[in-house]
């Protein structure tokens, strides 16, 4: 229900949400209303992006990972001629490095997210802006990764795919099938 009152409207929210809200608006040194106005004006930008909030938390808690695991981010055109020429002189090593910097992420999601598979997802599709698709699907203890992008080498492909597995088994995760094109990774794991 909502009550208006000149140029202000009455609206009414859970107790419990005010009391987090008070707390936050305190942390801050803020008014209540001035956390709540910016926090609404912030959410009408996003909806106006054609997101949503829940889109705004994903890619928030996504980019404090990235932040904490020392990812950085570089021009798709710098990183593809890095990689080709990387695995022009050691194509094996370079694939280590990516899979030993997947497990790396894999433990850190598993330990800082209640369901890390949903994490992962998140992950991909905020910090991989290369990918055109990514779907994570579960079938009891089996977890299906699929990654589609237009714009992936086949180095770059082979390497996603290695850094993905480092990743879920990072998880505790087995890898039990893996199909890779040029821009497409297909890939299943097994819960151990």
């Amino acid at each position: 229900m909502i009550q208006q009152r000149k140029d202000k409207k009455l609206v009414y929210v859970n107790y419990d949400l005010v009391e987090e809200v008070t707390k936050a608006a305190r942390k801050r040194g803020e008014t209540i209303t001035k956390f709540i106005e910016e926090a609404l004006t912030q959410a009408v930008k996003v909806s106006t992006a054609g997101y949503d909030i829940k889109q705004l938390g994903q890619f928030f808690e996504v980019m404090y990972a990235q932040r904490i695991l020392g990812g950085a981010f570089v021009p798709l055109d710098v990183l593809n001629f890095l990689t080709t020429n990387a695995c022009k002189n050691d194509k094996e090593s370079v694939a280590n490095v990516w899979f030993e910097s997947g497990k790396w992420h894999g433990k850190y999601l598993k330990e800082r997210f209640y369901d890390p598979i949903k994490a992962l997802e998140n992950f991909l599709e905020a910090s991989r802006w290369d990918l055109n698709e990514v779907e994570v699907k579960r079938f009891g203890a089996t977890t299906r990764i699929r990654c589609i992008s237009t714009v992936l080498s086949d180095e770059a492909t082979q390497l996603l795919a290695h850094f993905i597995e480092g990743i879920l088994q990072g998880f505790g995760y087995k890898l039990q099938k893996c199909e890779l094109l040029k821009g497409m990774i297909v890939q299943e794991f097994i819960d151990k």
